[in-house]
């Protein structure tokens, strides 16, 4: 602390130690305060710190229940018996069961060629040259120096290109130049009206074909979605007169990991909880939590649903699925259990916690209530903050208070360094006096 006294140091003439006796003397004033606000500070904190951690838990079991919801139990898997024919990915929406494919024909993309010219820096002549890809077409203007190179990026940088690429090519005979329509199938045929060239077939345009359990599905991309509810189909090769089994399932394997991933999400939000909570006999003290009806309502609630049952399909409660809470009210998993309600009835296992009304609803109702941006925990931290904020203006007053007494305590001392500093000079003249009488005498 700074103070504006001129008296700094030891008494001049008492020999006083006034800095270690102000030091001392203004020390003692402040302490009980400071430990007043350091114990209300202590404490704002620590509660801030529960309350980030219970944050913390509970917005991992949303993160947990949003991936449930959007796909963790609803997954499927896709396989195929020769997958050099195609492959097929299976989404949500995809029904299990097996269906025959044969790859009839693939989509290809239409390419033509010029007539050769002797090399790239020829010139094309004048005049317009127009590219059709299907019913749509573009333009682009010659001058009398464009060269077959400068045609080529004329036709690649043109804003209105309707999706063609021109390439060049070196062979015996001269250069060429190559159009390539950028989409497969017959919809996107090439056609080009020019004096400049004439151009011919390097690779007509084709659609793909398939049957599926004998029906004919025509495409003009090697990727065909919608033939199969919820599955995407990308040809590889075909093959007439060969099929190949599409079969779709659930994705047993995925819906357990998530499942998995709730329990553990769970009862690491209810061991957050009691670990701020709980009481310990040995110290007799309980945890920052004990007794907070907020959060004790919160863990109340996610109990209850746990426990509780969903009007969604066959199954109806956790247990029934191999889910149940222990005494300690963890929740454990039946791995047996699971297995056997995903495979006989693993819709009726995704109903029970993305249906309305279901599981997941019911959770996020308590855990947003907490967890949003304006949400009980956010309200009370923004207490505990102005709290600190309050805090801390306490502690710059008593900054000024104790500036202000430092100083009375050095103006005290200093007068009474003054006095003290007086009578010694007395003190020391009669003793002087004393010795001149002496000497008189003797």
């Amino acid at each position: 602390m700074a103070s504006t006294s001129a008296v700094t140091s030891s008494g001049l003439g008492s020999g006083l130690d006034v800095d270690g006796i102000v030091t001392k003397l203004v020390a003692a004033d402040r302490s009980a305060a400071d430990k007043r606000l350091d114990t209300r500070a202590t404490k704002a904190q620590v509660q801030i710190s529960a309350l980030g951690s219970m944050r913390s838990s509970m917005s991992s079991l949303q993160t947990v229940l949003a991936s449930l919801n959007v796909s963790g139990l609803g997954k499927r898997t896709a396989t195929v018996s020769d997958s050099s024919l195609f492959t097929a990915t299976a989404g949500t929406t995809a029904q299990a069961g097996q269906t025959q494919i044969e790859v009839l024909s693939l989509a290809k993309a239409h390419k033509i060629g010029s007539a050769a010219f002797a090399s790239s820096s020829t010139a094309v002549g004048a005049g317009t040259f127009t590219i059709g890809v299907g019913s749509q077409s573009f333009s682009v203007d010659l001058s009398a120096t464009t060269t077959v190179a400068g045609l080529r990026d004329a036709i690649n940088t043109a804003t209105d290109n309707k999706g063609v690429t021109a390439t060049l090519v070196q062979e015996d005979t001269g250069v060429r130049l190559v159009l390539t329509a950028s989409s497969t199938g017959t919809a996107s045929t090439l056609s080009v009206t020019s004096s400049a060239t004439s151009f011919s077939d390097l690779q007509l345009a084709s659609d793909a074909q398939i049957k599926v359990d004998g029906y004919t599905r025509t495409s003009s991309y090697n990727t065909i979605t919608g033939v199969v509810d919820g599955v995407s189909i990308n040809l590889l090769k075909a093959q007439v007169g060969t099929t190949a089994t599409l079969t779709v399932a659930a994705d047993t394997d995925a819906a357990k990991a998530g499942l998995k991933s709730f329990v553990d999400a769970y009862n690491s939000l209810l061991s957050t909880y009691k670990s701020l909570s709980a009481y310990d006999a040995s110290s007799k003290s309980g945890g920052v939590l004990m007794g907070d009806a907020s959060t004790r309502a919160a863990m109340t609630n996610l109990r209850s649903a746990m426990t509780g049952t969903v009007e969604s399909g066959t199954y109806k409660m956790l247990s029934q699925i191999g889910i149940s809470a222990k005494l300690d009210g963890s929740l454990s998993i039946d791995s047996t259990k699971l297995a056997e309600a995903l495979a006989t009835d693993g819709s009726s296992v995704q109903k029970l916690f993305a249906s309305s009304g279901g599981l997941i609803e019911q959770l996020n109702a308590t855990l947003k209530a907490y967890t949003a941006d304006d949400g009980q925990i956010d309200v009370r931290l923004d207490v505990l903050n102005d709290q600190l904020d309050k805090i801390a203006d306490e502690r710059t007053a008593l900054d000024t208070r104790m500036d202000k007494q430092e100083e009375r305590y050095r103006k005290q001392f200093s007068s009474l360094d003054a006095i003290v500093s007086k009578y010694n000079n007395v003190a020391s003249y009669l003793d002087q006096m004393d010795n001149e009488r002496y000497k008189l005498k003797s």
